[in-house]
């Protein structure tokens, strides 16, 4: 093919160069952007973005969860204070009026109303100990941490993805949000 030496010469010369300008030039870009992509510079992409923003809307979501819990809880705690204030009312005003009638008090009045304020304090303990414990629900262990957000990356003929999913159950609906990141292979 070649006809003399000189012609090969030049062959290898143009081969050396295009070894240099295409092959060494390529591969110290692709180094290039290797060496770039640093924490600092991938913390940066959009996808991160969105991360923070799903993670800062979860907290919010359980913070409005906590306080709806706490509310609901206050108004328990409420509501059988003033439950037990209103059943403890005939108890005062029986007391009251047989303050007046010290010669007219038997032992039957001591021991019957000794019991009646005996259950009530059990009542008013039962709640504040045992009930409350059991009116607060959390399910925390039925969350699948791991599942409400993850990375999946997938590869396609001559593509690379990312995919972010994010997982959201309402009313026994699970919304599922994608997001892709392709990247040329």
């Amino acid at each position: 093919k070649y006809s003399c030496r000189n012609d090969f010469k030049e062959h290898e010369q143009q081969l050396s160069i295009r070894f240099d300008d295409e092959i060494r030039r390529s591969h110290d870009e692709l180094r290039d952007l290797i060496q770039k992509l640093e924490k600092s510079n991938y913390l940066s992409l959009p996808v991160f973005d969105q991360i923070e923003q799903w993670k800062q809307t979860t907290i919010n979501k359980m913070k409005k969860a906590a306080d709806k819990a706490q509310h609901e809880l206050t108004q328990l705690i409420e509501n059988r204070k003033i439950t037990i204030i209103e059943q403890l009312e005939p108890i005062t005003k029986e007391i009251r009026s047989l303050q007046g009638e010290e010669d007219n008090i038997v032992e039957t009045d001591i021991d019957r109303l000794q019991k009646k304020i005996n259950d009530m304090r059990q009542k008013l303990e039962e709640f504040t100990q045992k009930d409350t414990n059991k009116n607060i629900i959390v399910n925390d262990d039925q969350i699948d941490w791991n599942r409400l957000i993850y990375v999946r990356q997938e590869e396609q003929q001559s593509c690379k993805y990312f995919e972010l999913n994010t997982y959201e159950k309402r009313n026994a609906l699970i919304n599922q949000s994608s997001i892709f990141f392709h990247q040329s292979t």
